[in-house]
């Protein structure tokens, strides 16, 4: 006991040194308050956030663009939910393109800023990010418990679109779990949800999937009533909503029919799937949709419709490889604006940086502060007691109770609060006189983490959680101490608030796991070894991973040390280039980079990459350590890459040499062909026989034939010269009038007396083009015009001058083109599918195409099916430069 004035005094110091370092700890702990921008300008963001997220699906570029939007709004006005919430966005984006790397660097942002904020929605926003890129790396175990974090925390709240959302994600990833029953269960909560909130997306995505589940067990009925319901779902779609899910309604009615022997319902499904991928672009089912209609094509014998259905499948897939090119640069150039946006988001952050080098001091120094406090439990347990027995140390140790740096609060035996001091205040966010009464362990720990008092006392220090007044969630460590005041029991608790520790610890864990993971995809492992002159014969230490790869079995560690780590090497040569490599790297002090050709323990060649560090351990003696990575797969795929194109190469050479020897073959007999024809009319003329007999017709119609192949053989090797870079160009001054009316003159249809109507303006007659190639360009789209418009009013060409272009406007009133036709208009051979009865070889666009781009012009179409075509010729106009 204390009970004179120096021993009071004594005390008052050190409590009061104490104090002081936990009042220094939490002002460098405290978080910044943040600015509030204007309303209006935080509802902007806010609404560029949610359109975002409503587009991550649907179009990636345009949910990158809205968010990249959002953060910079965010970074000026300060805005640190809008700042999260653009890093959520783009996370999703860039899981969405399986670039999982950029994925998590975001959504670390976000966690960051939410959990310093206190952000509950934000933070379960974050795991519904998780729990998608983790079922992307094929983890749906863990996708579960982040989607299950997420669910169980909005199930609690008033958002129902969020409730109906988590539910959805929930049955998802249960579903491919194959826990079909529970995932049922989750649909149908979302269900109910979605159709009151009119959440359409939602609604016809949860009736897909109970179908696919209905369809799996075999219950086609109940499985076609869950397809109708979505598939009735489509038009009410927005044009930001996902229809993957109306597209599997069709798709899976179809195969229903196809069960139940109805070929001509399933037919009917899936040309409506058909027109569905055609419209929106969709590459979901697609795969499983033309495979159906190609079979069920070829196997009724229609050839021309089964030929259409794999023509209109391998042009889809081309133009997904595209698609997915240009998205991807597309991405990139977003991304560069995104870490732009870094910069200034980084210069934002700079202020907390003490906090941040504190944060990771953090393990070093809790040891201490586990002391600290165990000698402030002490002290100031026996200061409360000297409270209540010395009346003249009142106002002093008032003092130090009030300004304790740590949580105190003084309970009765019943665990009811009697005290407790401004930080508990300030922990609780609530003052003490408006507690007074209330039970401790009800009002603020949380259920399940309840203990009794004596249970604690006797414990020490442990792990709660506890809610304060706003409902933000602490973890705290509590202590307790029991003392008897006027015969009176009273329990004094000690509490620690560990928060941002464990917030640290647990992203510590989280990218620990990240890094683990992906460096299991990637078949990497941690090696190190001793090195003086020559490689030892034990073997280096070694993480599982590398064992897994050398293919060593269960060993002890005395057992690996008796195999000799040579015996992995395939040759001497590659010793002597790893001993080469560690030289290297002693001489001058630098990491190596190496490949090497290696066996496993049980005799299979794998090529390893070992990548490695020197460390000087005392004379003549190193440690090297580093990576090693099996890159036997990565070496096989570049080995295939590259054979396969060797082989394209050649079989390109072979065309090649293939059109030119043909094209001279077919010439030769072509040419004896027509003039023997033509010799056979002249000797007919002669014998006066006359031209409307059916000899002569046939003969001329023969000429026509060869003259037809003739001009065939001309588009091929034409085509061929400008795919392989040989067709030279010459730049020169050129009269489009007089071009184009000689092009008018000598194109014609026999019995079509059209002639299609020119419209130029003075100012774009003349232009530097090539004369040759802008011929051939013109004659195809004005033939075709004709072609493709018969019975119809005349072709009208117009040419017109903007700016430095010349546009060539050549507008046709005929068939039109069908729109599942456009996409292919400009590949070798292709023609519409309502082209049928019109002569033609599918080559004519192509080598316009080719054209156009060697000139350094631009075609392209305007079309409608049943009200004709507009072909629009774009030409640069260099004439400024010529006299």
């Amino acid at each position: 006991m204390v009970n004179t004035g120096r021993d009071i005094f004594v005390l008052f110091k050190v409590t009061i040194s104490i104090v002081l370092y936990f009042l220094l700890y939490q002002s460098v702990y405290g978080v910044e308050q943040v600015k509030n921008p204007q309303q209006l300008t935080l509802g902007k963001i806010d609404r560029l956030n949610e359109l975002s997220r409503n587009n991550v699906y649907v179009d990636n570029l345009r949910a990158l663009k809205l968010a990249n939007e959002a953060l910079e709004l965010s970074l000026v006005h300060e805005y640190l939910d809008g700042q999260a919430f653009a890093f959520r966005n783009m996370s999703a984006v860039y899981s969405s393109q399986f670039s999982f790397v950029e994925s998590i660097e975001y959504i670390k942002k976000a966690l960051d800023i939410f959990e310093a904020s206190g952000n509950l929605d934000g933070i379960a926003n974050c795991n519904i990010s998780l729990g998608h890129t983790f079922g992307r790396l094929g983890l749906d175990s863990v996708a579960f418990e982040y989607h299950k974090l997420a669910y169980d925390y909005f199930e609690k709240q008033e958002n129902r679109e969020r409730k109906a959302v988590t539910s959805h994600n929930l049955g998802q990833v249960l579903f491919l779990l194959k826990k079909n029953d529970e995932a049922i269960k989750h649909f149908f909560q979302s269900l109910e949800v979605s159709e009151e909130i009119g959440d359409y997306q939602l609604t016809s995505s949860s009736l897909s999937y109970l179908g696919e589940i209905a369809f799996q067990s075999q219950d086609y009925s109940s499985a076609e009533n869950y397809f109708k319901q979505s598939k009735e779902l489509f038009s009410k779609l927005s044009s930001e909503s996902q229809k993957y899910a109306t597209l599997s309604a069709f798709y899976h009615l179809g195969m229903i029919d196809k069960v139940n022997g109805d070929l001509s319902g399933m037919l009917s499904n899936l040309l409506i799937a058909d027109e569905i991928i055609s419209e929106n672009k969709l590459y979901y089912f697609f795969e499983e949709v033309y495979e159906e209609l190609i079979s069920f094509y070829k196997e009724s014998g229609d050839l021309a419709k089964e030929e259409y259905y794999v023509s209109k499948y391998n042009g889809i897939l081309k133009n997904y490889s595209k698609k997915n090119i240009n998205d991807k640069s597309k991405m990139f150039l977003d991304l560069i604006k995104a870490r732009e946006l870094e910069k200034i988001y980084a210069d934002n952050i700079k202020a907390n940086e003490v906090k941040n080098k504190l944060i990771e001091a953090n393990g070093k120094v809790i040891s201490i502060l586990v002391i600290t406090m165990m000698i402030l439990t002490v002290f100031i347990t026996i200061i409360i007691i000297q409270y209540f027995k010395n009346k003249r140390n009142l106002e002093s140790i008032k003092f130090i109770y009030d300004n304790a740096g740590i949580a105190l609060v003084l309970l009765d035996d019943q665990g009811g609060v009697v005290k407790w001091n401004k930080f508990s205040d300030e922990l609780f966010d609530e003052p003490s006189e408006k507690v007074l009464g209330k039970n401790f362990f009800r009002e603020f720990v949380s259920k399940g983490n309840e203990a009794s008092l004596m249970d604690l006392e006797r414990e020490g220090f442990k792990e709660f959680t506890i809610f304060t007044k706003d409902h933000l969630n602490k973890e705290v460590s509590l202590s307790c101490s029991h003392s008897y005041i006027n015969s009176k029991s009273f329990y004094i608790l000690f509490i620690l608030d560990w928060t941002e520790f464990k917030r640290v610890q647990r992203a510590n864990d989280f990218y620990r796991t990240i890094l683990e993971r992906s460096n299991n995809i990637a078949k990497i492992g941690t090696w190190e070894v001793t090195y003086s002159n020559g490689l030892e014969e034990k073997m280096p230490k070694i993480s599982q991973k590398v064992l897994d790869i050398l293919e060593i079995g269960e060993f002890n560690s005395k057992q690996l040390n008796d195999i000799h780590w040579e015996i992995f090497f395939k040759s001497r040569d590659s010793i002597k280039r790893l001993i080469a490599a560690f030289q290297y790297a002693i001489n001058h002090n630098k990491s190596f980079d190496l490949e090497l050709e290696m066996s496993t323990f049980l005799g299979k060649e794998i090529d390893m990459r070992l990548i490695g560090n020197v460390e000087f351990l005392g004379k003549d003696q190193y440690k090297f350590y580093g990576t090693m990575q099996d890159i036997t797969e990565i070496k096989n795929g570049i080995k295939l890459i590259e054979d396969n194109l060797k082989r394209e190469q050649e079989l390109n050479k072979l065309k090649s040499r293939f059109i030119s020897m043909a094209s001279h073959e077919f010439r030769v007999p072509l040419s004896i062909i027509n003039s023997s024809v033509e010799l056979i009319q002249m000797k007919m003329l002669k014998l006066g026989i006359l031209a409307e007999e059916s000899t002569y017709k046939h003969t001329s119609s023969i000429i026509n034939q060869v003259m037809r192949l003739d001009h065939t053989l001309d588009g091929i090797l034409l085509l061929e010269k400008t795919t392989h870079g040989k067709m030279a160009t010459t730049f020169e001054k050129v009269d489009l009038k007089k071009l184009i009316d000689e092009i008018i003159d000598s194109v014609g249809i026999d019995g079509d007396l059209r002639v299609p109507k020119l419209n130029l303006e003075d100012k774009a007659r003349f232009i530097v083009s090539d004369e040759r190639l802008l011929h051939h360009v013109f004659q195809n789209i004005v033939s075709n015009s004709l072609k493709y418009s018969k019975g119809q009013k005349e072709p009208e060409i117009y040419v017109r001058k903007a700016d430095d272009q010349i546009i060539v406007e050549i507008i046709d009133y005929g068939i039109g083109i069908p729109d599942s036709d456009k996409s292919n208009l400009f590949e070798s051979f292709y023609r519409a599918s309502n082209s049928i009865g019109v002569k033609g070889t599918g080559l004519g666009l192509s080598i316009v195409k080719e054209f156009t781009e060697l000139i350094g012009a631009s075609v392209s179409i305007e079309s409608k099916e049943g009200e004709g075509t507009k072909v629009f010729v774009i030409l640069p106009d260099f004439d400024k430069t010529i006299n």
